[in-house]
């Protein structure tokens, strides 16, 4: 009898071990799993850290990349107005197709802090507006009187032009901080204006707006409100009694600097995406 309690007791001692064995595993394993997902989040939180800080810069850049577009004088907006949203050298016809895109590398002014930023990058795409169809337009009126009043539209205020928007711009800026990337990109809309006062044609001053007629080639300037003037050629005075006569086309010469230009941010304000 005392033997088989005892062969019971140690059977029982047996069972205690395994089953102090078995739990001493599961914490062992649920420890484990705390302490991965523990380094998991830590890992992520960490990202997202890297990732806000290149966000931050990326923004922060663009804004002075803005402010540097609408400066004239700056060498960024010099580049971009007299070069790239100009020249074909970036895309056949300025008016017609998007541009391909330039990028080159922004290397961080050593006077200016740049965060601790890896690389800057920046990239131009350029498209044609919405306003671009203005540029050429026909003038049709059915008398002299309404088609002074068209001119003086498509001219704008004083003749100095009306506000076209002409082109779009995509500035992109990706910055690589510490392995992690961001690249924001903001889209601009480019108004220009081309000054149509031909008062000083004969004198050889020729603003940037003339008309054609009847699908010539010849370019007058409005020198009146409906006399029109090209060198060596009689002058063009439209009434109601020729106006069918003479159709006018107008046009701005985008082969010149247009004598006004102003960028605002377009309908797609801006988006921000992670590169892997």
């Amino acid at each position: 009898m005392h033997r088989r309690a005892r062969s019971i007791l140690r059977g029982e001692q047996g069972l205690s071990m395994i089953l102090v064995l078995c739990i001493g595993a599961l914490f062992v394993a649920l420890s484990a799993a705390l302490v991965y997902a523990a380094s998991v989040l830590t890992a992520n939180a960490n990202r997202q850290l890297l990732e806000q800080e290149a966000y931050q810069l990326a923004t922060s850049f663009s804004d002075v990349l803005e402010g540097e577009l609408n400066n004239k004088d700056s060498s960024f907006a010099k580049f971009v107005n007299e070069q790239f949203m100009f020249s074909q050298s970036y895309g056949k016809d300025i008016y017609d197709l998007e541009s391909q895109p330039k990028e080159f590398a922004w290397k961080p002014n050593g006077s200016q802090p740049d965060g601790g930023a890896e690389a800057i990058t920046v990239t131009l795409r350029r498209r044609p507006g919405d306003g671009a169809d203005k540029l050429n337009q026909t003038a049709n009126s059915t008398s002299a009187t309404d088609l002074r009043n068209l001119l003086d539209t498509l001219e704008g205020e004083d003749r100095k032009g009306m506000a076209i928007v002409d082109l779009q711009l995509d500035i992109t800026v990706t910055v690589t901080k510490n392995g992690e990337s961001f690249a924001f990109t903001r889209t601009y809309d480019r108004t220009v204006k081309y000054n149509s006062d031909g008062s000083q044609a004969k004198s050889y001053i020729f603003p940037k707006v003339y008309y054609t007629i009847n699908d010539g080639i010849t370019k007058y300037y409005r020198i009146n409100e409906l006399t029109f003037y090209a060198p060596s050629l009689p002058e063009v005075t439209i009434d109601d009694n020729n106006i069918d006569s003479n159709r006018l086309t107008f046009h701005c010469d985008t082969s010149q600097q247009p004598d006004s230009i102003t960028y605002t941010r377009g309908a797609k304000q801006s988006t921000g995406t992670t590169q892997e």
